[in-house]
């Protein structure tokens, strides 16, 4: 094998690496966004049930004040 093909297949190997490392980079990158998403998700669907109950409060405290009740 002459050098000059030596050369660039050692070129092309590095490039190789460089690609794996940062398609590894991307794949981390992807789960922890996952991760993170569906952390919000959970999070959000808490938040949306602990409206719903305060809102749920607030319409029997809103009744009860129509109706001249002391709280």
């Amino acid at each position: 094998m002459s050098e000059d093909m030596k050369a660039e297949l050692q070129h092309w190997q590095a490039r190789t690496d460089e690609m794996q490392v940062a398609l590894d980079r991307v794949r981390e990158e992807r789960d922890e966004a996952r991760n993170k998403a569906l952390l919000l998700e959970s999070t959000n669907q808490l938040l949306i049930s602990e409206v719903k109950q305060l809102r749920s409060m607030i319409e029997r405290v809103q009744v009860a004040m129509s109706q001249g009740q002391e709280l």
